[in-house]
């Protein structure tokens, strides 16, 4: 029996992450008639994809949370620079700790966004970015 290929794992991962549980994989495997031996490395790296795919989405989802608060952060700093520039809230206090608000919004925005651009997507198809780009012969 030939090894299982790499395409075929990640079809099953992305089986396993759309709900389907690990025993009707195995028996689907099984049915495939490969021996037990594959079959247990088979299902150890499937459910290596699947972890790192939960993961990813997970710390996804936090990069998101963070650029959000961001945001209304500094959209809620930047109405109260402009109340205070204009004399209607705040006139007493210092400008750094009126300006505080708008720049940790800021700050955060950006701390979401590179979290986001640090995380890749856990099942990658193609031949990814580099080799898109450059092409190898």
């Amino acid at each position: 029996m030939d090894p299982i290929s790499d395409s075929v794992i990640e079809e099953f991962a992305q089986l396993k992450l759309d709900g389907e549980s690990y025993s009707e994989i195995r028996s689907r495997l099984v049915k495939s008639g490969i021996s037990e031996e594959e079959l247990k490395s088979v299902m150890k790296r499937i459910d290596e994809m699947v972890l790192r795919a939960e993961t990813g989405q997970g710390n996804i989802e936090r990069s998101r949370q963070w650029y959000r608060a961001g945001i209304i952060i500094a959209v809620s700093g930047l109405i109260i620079v402009i109340g205070y520039n204009a004399g209607f809230i705040l006139t007493k206090l210092s400008r750094l700790l009126v300006y505080s608000p708008f720049f940790t919004g800021i700050v955060l925005m950006f701390y979401g966004r590179m979290l986001q651009r640090r995380k890749k997507d856990a099942i990658e198809k193609g031949p990814g970015r580099i080799r898109s780009k450059r092409p190898y012969k």
